[in-house]
């Protein structure tokens, strides 16, 4: 999906293009004025050109006033009248010598504001208007004057070349940073509202906040969220069973819709960002899509925005995961292979039988601890695939399973769309953290992994016939993360003992909302 980028300030130190090109071009005119005044003090004529310099100082001031008021729109026409006016009016004096350095300011400032295409043309508008102020007002020494004012002509289309081939590489620059500058600037943005509580940035309870308000405001029986993917398909983030029955309401005419269900589209400034659909409402009419429009306006760029942040959150962890795997192989993982070459030498070459006794256990152990980091490296690298919750969970058991001896059970039964991303990651997570566990400290021989969903709801079980007594223990936080991500998801734990012995941990999304009695498969209600 296409996010809506919101205008943000830009709190980063440096100055944006705009507002440098702005600087440079205001301290190229104070320069001329002040070469122009240096020359007047040195000619000693202030007396006579005092009121032509506050004149062009005016000029100068209200040419900059309004390339700061267009500063992210420059507009060519500011400079292109620059040029006309300042030599119209600095070739009809007398004082063409001592203020003819100003004729060079519009090129140089048409270079680094526009390029090269501009400067030229101020350029030759100026020389036009040289020329053709001389032509109009012939004076004695005609080919003197215009020999004053060519070579600042000649200066400025100089340095204004110069200036468009280097402002054209900085806007290039600009050009190419400007999408990691606003993507930084909305991350950072979207950081400080998330670590100060004042923002929700997750999908799937916006979706619920956003079903709980729309049923209050139409009084509907169930509401379904969609959100439009970049291919343009369709994704419910709190689908049931009958999401494709649904996502079909969504292209059809009003008119041809299933009595008592209604589409609300969730719209962005450039394009529609999604869908509700609401099913189970007595009777549509104007104030009610008034009100569903309000609400969905409402929440529209909130939840793209979260499900924006969730696919960054899905990238950003599945790195880091990636990331610490890889450390633990090549790190840790080959340090304590290497001790494991140690003790066999020391094994090899002891005369006493209780230090080889000894070298054996440390052997033993150090080989358990390998096979402990090979696991959590699996562990960190295993992901949901094809957004199927009990693909993932099978081949992860049955690894175990093969790596540990344990007899593994499944009945994993998922129908329906696919849950969302974060929902099946934090439920994997889970269940590897419960497996690990059975694997590593119950002593059991038989592992059961059953699941059950159907898009809107799950519940996943895991039992093992061990020693049982599975609780917290001091410095170990496994239980505890666990019930933390089912609480992120919206989910319940549940850890008792098994009734013929071992453990069951128990997952359970809650329940969906009841629908109305009396409606016909869901979608609208008996009305009278």
């Amino acid at each position: 999906m296409t996010p809506i980028v919101p205008s943000i300030a830009h709190d980063s130190g440096a100055p944006r293009p705009a507002l440098q090109s702005w600087r440079t071009t205001t301290a190229i005119r104070v320069f001329a004025l002040a070469l122009a005044t240096g020359t007047i003090l040195g000619d000693r004529v202030l007396v006579e050109t005092a009121s032509l310099l506050v004149v062009l100082t005016l000029v100068a001031a209200a040419t900059s006033l309004l390339e700061w008021m267009t500063r992210n729109r420059p507009m060519h026409w500011h400079t292109v009248a620059e040029a006309v006016a300042v030599t119209a009016f600095v070739t009809t004096t007398s004082s063409l010598a001592e203020l003819g350095s100003y004729l060079a300011v519009p090129p140089i400032v048409a270079g680094v504001r526009h390029g090269l295409v501009t400067t030229l043309n101020v350029f030759l508008v100026s020389v036009l208007t040289l020329a053709a102020t001389l032509a109009t007002n012939p004076v004695e020494n005609y080919l003197v004057r215009l020999g004053q004012g060519s070579p600042w002509l000649a200066i400025g289309l100089g340095v204004g070349l110069l200036a468009s081939w280097q402002s054209r590489g900085t806007r290039h620059m600009a050009a190419r940073q400007a999408p990691y500058d606003t993507a930084h600037q909305l991350m950072e943005r979207i950081h400080r509202l998330a670590s100060s509580g004042s923002l929700g940035l997750d999908s799937t309870t916006l979706a619920a906040e956003l079903e709980s308000a729309m049923r209050d405001a139409t009084t509907c029986a169930r509401v379904t969220v969609f959100v439009v993917e970049p291919d343009q398909s369709l994704r419910a983030l709190n689908g049931a069973d009958d999401v494709a029955r649904l996502t079909a309401e969504i292209s059809l005419p009003e008119h041809e819709r299933t009595p008592g269900a209604a589409v609300v589209p969730l719209r962005g400034v450039q394009q529609t960002l999604g869908y509700c659909v609401l099913v189970g409402v007595p009777r549509w009419t104007v104030e009610l899509n008034e009100r569903a429009l309000e609400v969905a306006d409402e929440f529209a760029v909130r939840l793209d925005t979260a499900v924006l942040f969730d696919d960054v959150r899905s990238l950003a962890t599945s790195e880091e995961r990636n990331r610490i795997a890889r450390e633990m192989h090549d790190g840790v993982a080959q340090e304590i292979v290497g001790l494991g070459y140690i003790v066999d030498e020391i094994e090899s070459i002891s005369p006493h039988r209780e230090t080889r006794e000894l070298a054996a256990q440390l052997r033993a152990e150090i080989t358990r601890l390998v096979s402990e980091i090979r696991f959590s490296i699996f562990d960190l690298r295993h992901e949901v695939t094809d957004g199927r919750l009990s693909a993932s969970l099978a081949d992860y058991a049955r690894a175990v399973s093969h790596a540990s001896g344990l007899r593994v059970h499944l009945s994993l039964a998922e129908s329906g769309p696919p849950l969302p991303p974060r929902t099946a990651t934090e439920v994997l997570r889970v269940a590897q953290e419960a497996i690990g566990n059975v694997r590593k400290h119950a002593r059991a021989d038989n592992l059961w992994v059953a699941l059950d969903s159907d898009g809107s709801m799950l519940e996943l079980t895991i039992e093992d016939d061990g020693v049982g007594n599975a609780g917290p223990r001091e410095r170990h936080w496994g239980l505890q993360t666990m019930r933390e991500r089912a609480e992120g998801v919206g989910a319940h734990l549940n850890i008792c003992p098994r009734p013929d012995g071992g453990t069951v941990v128990s997952l359970r999304s809650p329940a969906p909302h009841t629908r109305e009695e009396g409606t016909a498969d869901g979608h609208h209600r008996a009305t009278g």
